[in-house]
C-alpha cells in the first residue's frame, strides 16, 4: 500500500483486532522516514486492551508517495521498560 503524505498515514488493522493510537512521533523525515508509534491494541471486542506497545515503522519515499518496509513492534511493557532504561544508561 502507497501513502500519499506520511501525514495522511492511518495505522491498519484487521476486523479482528481493535487498535487505539495514543500517540505518534516522526522521528526521520526524507527518503527513508521513521515513525514511532504508541499503540494499545485488544484481540477481541470485549477483550481487555492490551499495552501500552511502542511500533517503529520504517516507510521508503516512493514516486507515488511512501511505502511501508519495515516495522518492529513491541509485545509487552518489559520490552518497553528495558528500553528506556538502555536510553537512560546510555545518557540518552
Amino acid at each position: 500500500m502507497i501513502i500519499p503524505d506520511i501525514d495522511d498515514l492511518v495505522l491498519e488493522h484487521d476486523d479482528e483486532t481493535a487498535l487505539e493510537e495514543l500517540g505518534r512521533r516522526v522521528l526521520s523525515r526524507g527518503p527513508w522516514t521513521t515513525v514511532a508509534f504508541l499503540v494499545k491494541t485488544r484481540n477481541a471486542e470485549d477483550a481487555p486492551w492490551e499495552g501500552p506497545f511502542l511500533w517503529l515503522h520504517r516507510y521508503q519515499k516512493v514516486a507515488q508517495g511512501y511505502k511501508l518496509v519495515s516495522r518492529f513492534h513491541t509485545t509487552d511493557k518489559g520490552q518497553l521498560d528495558g528500553l528506556l532504561d538502555a536510553l537512560r544508561e546510555w545518557g540518552l
